[in-house]
């Protein structure tokens, strides 16, 4: 039997920059050629802060179409909407009953939270609760890795946590998944301000599938070296966020080797540095947003992948829950 994997993606958001694409997607795509995947859209998940029917389905939407384009093949990969496979909550509401209320106020969701001035009286219940809802998402296909961002490691911990605990309970039923993490580089992209993670709550990204004068203005926008006042200033490299999209973007590593070089030198300035910037770009992610545009001319194909992917994650996630509840009593 083929090692499992298996990774949620949260469509909180309604379009994927440079950061998600080499924090996840990327990691994601390769990974289906290794393993047997299970991805899905955690939608349950976003209930936690997107409250708006329309933009939650456009969310939806959006992130399907996104990891179609960008290289996830239903062929090699259960791709699926977690709440069309009725086991995942299910499954949530029996672990609920064995996980301490101490453990998830450590978790980091909840915490993160109250520092920034949240009360219990305004945190929801689902966030509060969302690790025993990522546990079971887990749990259900007994996947060996998990791949994860380094601020999930924790769910991860706490998932091991309560799959422990229901074995020493109940006796041995789940497998201890273990994360997987990308690169450092991958895992905390940095930003086009030069300072923080790519996060687009703090606009700070480049789109992969914007228009591309809106992409072409994120680009030039970018953040360089802030003691190079002229173009025949020696400038700084590393850490550079435009020389650091080049090393990850740019196939021609020739060109990327002189634009070093140049700069380093005061050779070159930074406009013409951030426009083959944009150039490689546009040619690395040239196939996805074409075929992007064509699955949204074809909205029904995209549904049905996922309607497909949810019958079988059904399968799967159904032996399991049949199991724990004999286990339990019910």
């Amino acid at each position: 039997m083929a090692t499992r994997v298996l990774s949620g993606i949260k469509p909180s958001s309604d379009s994927l920059h440079l950061g998600n694409y080499f924090g996840a997607v990327k990691q994601h795509i390769k990974l289906q050629e290794k393993y047997e995947a299970y991805f899905f859209i955690a939608d349950l998940h976003a209930l936690t802060t997107v409250h708006n029917k329309k933009q939650l389905e456009t969310n939806i939407l959006d992130i399907a179409l996104d990891y179609l384009a960008l290289g996830l093949n239903p062929e090699k990969t259960i791709f699926f909407r977690q709440s069309d496979v009725p086991a995942h909550p299910y499954l949530a509401i029996i672990l609920n009953n064995l996980v301490p209320l101490g453990l998830l106020k450590r978790a980091h969701a909840y915490k993160d939270k109250l520092n920034r001035g949240e009360t219990d009286q305004s945190i929801n219940a689902g966030l509060f609760f969302y690790p025993v809802l990522m546990t079971a998402d887990i749990l259900l296909y007994q996947p060996k890795y998990v791949p994860v961002g380094e601020d999930q490691v924790q769910h991860i911990e706490i998932m091991r946590d309560i799959a422990a605990k229901f074995n020493h309970t109940y006796g041995q039923t789940f497998v201890l998944p273990e994360a997987l993490l990308p690169s450092k580089q991958e895992a905390r992209l940095i930003g086009t301000d030069g300072q923080k993670k790519m996060s687009k709550s703090i606009g700070n990204v480049i789109s992969i599938f914007a228009d591309e004068a809106t992409i072409k203005k994120q680009i030039m926008s970018c953040f360089t070296d802030p003691n190079r006042i002229h173009p025949t200033d020696p400038g700084r490299v590393e850490g550079n966020p435009v020389f650091v999209y080049h090393d990850l973007i740019n196939q021609n590593k020739k060109e990327v080797k002189e634009l070093k070089a140049r700069y380093r030198q005061g050779q070159v300035g930074d406009v013409e540095v951030k426009q083959k910037l944009f150039q490689a770009f546009m040619t690395y992610f040239e196939k996805p947003r074409r075929l992007r545009r064509e699955l949204y001319q074809n909205k029904d194909k995209v549904k049905k992948i996922l309607a497909s992917g949810a019958v079988k994650a059904s399968k799967t996630a159904q032996k399991t829950l049949i199991q724990v509840i004999n286990r339990v009593g019910l």
